[in-house]
């Protein structure tokens, strides 16, 4: 026992997989980029398409995934041989176990990915303008959206103010590329894929009275009721067009289609309907992403910033004592 005991709190040992982890990681890297058809479906941090879809050609990644059980075998036995010694030795200078708690940042590191592989999730792609949006337990809309542009056309810094609202109570932030919106302190996040202007009302002219209409609202002609059905945006039809749902006879409905345009007027219960004009606010394309290790990541960052710290105000104090 006390032979497996040293080998596995020798910093040898943790040097020679850590090099091996390395290695396997870009080894990896050249599979993935040279054989991609077997890595379709593949997103982010998730490791658990390696066990769902087991192949040969994954073999490096088995085999790394031991190594970094290991690693993190091997760190957790070094850090408790290391504190062990320096309470034994009754050491009371804090600048001391510096790098005994860098030693446990790294630990809660591995934790966190292999929490964070297994358990984190990406949703569907969701589009948000200026009205309320489901996402989850959230709800979110857009307010406002500013965008700056490189001379060449491209975009250069987008910004969308965001409203989020949870029980009744709103709340704001800011959307942009690398900017994403991060709820439940962390565990929750919208990542910017794309942004842009969505339909989000028509203009119909109806018997010579304009009315500004959202998609399902029901309004009246002549005391019938018409639904605005849907909206037809090219390449679906050469031109935008809007479906109206009406009461017909015996029960039925009746479904008029009106292009925009005066010229293409219909008629729509003894009522001439034009459809003028689209109108559109700025909406975004947001990706939903759950991670539960966001927390045990502040965590470990904590024990990398401190350690670093008390290591870095040992080595001054030793030079300054000098």
């Amino acid at each position: 026992m006390k032979q497996i005991y040293g080998f596995l709190k020798s910093q040898k040992t943790g040097i020679i997989i850590g090099f091996t982890v390395t290695g396997l990681l870009i080894i990896g890297s050249l599979i993935m980029n040279y054989f991609p058809e077997p890595y379709e479906g593949l997103s982010g941090e998730d490791i658990t398409f390696f066990f769902n879809n087991p192949r040969p050609i994954h073999t490096w990644f088995y085999i790394m995934f031991v190594g970094f059980v290991m690693y993190g075998i091997c760190i957790f036995f070094c850090t408790v041989d290391s504190l062990i010694r320096k309470v034994k030795a009754r050491t009371g200078k804090i600048p001391l176990y510096g790098a005994s708690i860098v030693h446990v940042g790294f630990l809660v590191t591995l934790v966190a990915h292999l929490i964070g592989g297994i358990w984190s999730e990406s949703g569907m792609p969701i589009t948000i303008g200026d009205t309320w949006v489901q996402a989850g337990d959230y709800e979110l809309k857009v307010t406002g959206l500013a965008t700056t542009s490189y001379p060449n056309g491209m975009p250069r810094k987008i910004k969308a103010q965001m409203k989020i609202r949870k029980d009744g109570e709103e709340t704001s932030d800011t959307l942009g590329y690398n900017n994403p919106v991060l709820l439940d302190c962390g565990t929750k996040a919208f990542l910017l894929r794309n942004y842009g202007n969505m339909p989000n009302a028509v203009v119909l002219n109806i018997g010579g009275e304009t009315r500004v209409l959202r998609i399902k609202d029901v309004f009246e002609i002549n005391g019938s009721k018409v639904l605005l059905a849907n909206l037809y945006l090219p390449p679906q039809f050469r031109m935008p067009v809007v479906q109206l749902v009406s009461e017909g006879k015996d029960g039925k409905y009746d479904q008029t289609y009106v292009r925009i345009g005066r010229q293409n007027a219909q008629n729509v219960m003894g009522e001439n309907v034009i459809f003028e004009d689209i109108k559109s606010t700025p909406a975004v394309s947001v990706t939903p992403k759950e991670n539960p290790s966001i927390p045990l990541t502040l965590v470990a960052i904590g024990c990398f910033s401190s350690g670093m710290l008390l290591v870095i105000f040992r080595t001054a104090y030793k030079m300054v004592r000098v």
